[in-house]
């Protein structure tokens, strides 16, 4: 699920005073494209944001949608995949199980429950929600929702352009900052949430580091790679990567002195997976596909 995406979808049909329809995963046995806690948004034309079944159960679930909507009341379903053949007819292949609650979001109620989900998805802390459900065997169905990750992009050449893409396309969202006006004005960031020209030695003092998830260290200045570099290793953000080679590396971490030590194992450089290629595209995607593991390291998307 791109939340950034559904976070969107919600907004527009919001500010259009127009219901929907929350689709959650509550509970899921065996191999399952979606895990407790997913969802997905449905439209009264049964136009969709996320995806729960890899394609497999969302027509299903927008025809469920459009019952919910003209009734107004919740409904589950659960989706026996290991019967897919005999059920469904389409041999996805899947041998789980999956039970999905569908609650109508109607503007005279406030769009609850989605508009608390919605303000912990632009904010920057985790939350759990709670979503009371009469009428079914549980009571109450909790869910941790997660604000999308915050990347802070330091360098906006034309090597960072990938890199803000291909992070909007996980939903992350990105700041882009460099001290040259030039850079960022010519530069396709459409899809950042946020570009900065500011000195580099300012970047602590004008942005609160310790909202950002992620820092990709790629400005192609020594001087600015050295001031980001020492204000970062002030902070506790996870993962610090570093654009260039292990020289240029060793020369940064040895004019930092001391603070270099701060940075230990949170600095990556040279960034990126070794993923193979050559040019910003493919430097881009080994870098964001880093930043996806490392951010992931104890979780695991399969099974």
């Amino acid at each position: 699920m791109n939340p950034t995406r559904l976070l969107k979808f919600f907004e527009s049909h919001q500010g259009r005073a127009e219901p929907l329809v929350l689709v959650t995963v509550y509970e899921t046995e065996g191999s399952t494209y979606s895990k407790a806690g997913a969802q997905m948004l449905v439209d009264q034309n049964g136009v969709f944001r996320g995806m729960l079944s890899g394609g497999c159960l969302e027509g299903d679930l927008a025809i469920r949608a459009q019952q919910v909507l003209e009734t107004g009341n919740a409904q589950t379903v659960t989706y026996n995949l290991g019967n897919d053949d005999e059920l469904w007819g389409m041999g996805v292949g899947c041998d789980g199980l999956m039970r999905m609650l569908l609650q109508p979001l109607l503007p005279k109620d406030g769009y609850v429950p989605f508009a608390e989900i919605a303000e912990i998805l632009r904010g920057h802390t985790a939350t759990e929600v709670r979503i009371p459900v009469s009428g079914e065997s549980f009571a109450e169905l909790k869910i941790l929702v997660e604000p999308p990750p915050q990347v802070l992009v330091l360098g906006a050449g034309l090597d960072a352009e990938p890199v803000v893409r291909f992070a909007a396309e996980l939903g992350w969202r990105c700041t882009v900052v460099d001290h040259r006006q030039a850079y960022i004005d010519n530069g396709e960031f459409s899809a950042a949430t946020l570009t900065l020209c500011l000195p580099a030695d300012d970047l602590s003092e004008e942005l609160e580091l310790s909202r950002y998830d992620m820092a990709i260290v790629m400005s192609h200045h020594l001087v600015s790679d050295r001031s980001y570099l020492r204000q970062l290793a002030a902070t506790q953000i996870a993962y610090i990567g570093l654009l260039g080679p292990k020289n240029r590396r060793d020369r940064l971490l040895g004019e930092l002195g001391e603070a270099a030590a701060n940075l230990g194992p949170r600095l990556f450089g040279p960034a990126g997976l070794n993923l193979g290629g050559r040019g910003p595209e493919p430097i881009a995607l080994s870098i964001v596909a880093q930043m996806q593991q490392e951010l992931y390291a104890d979780s695991s998307s399969f099974g």
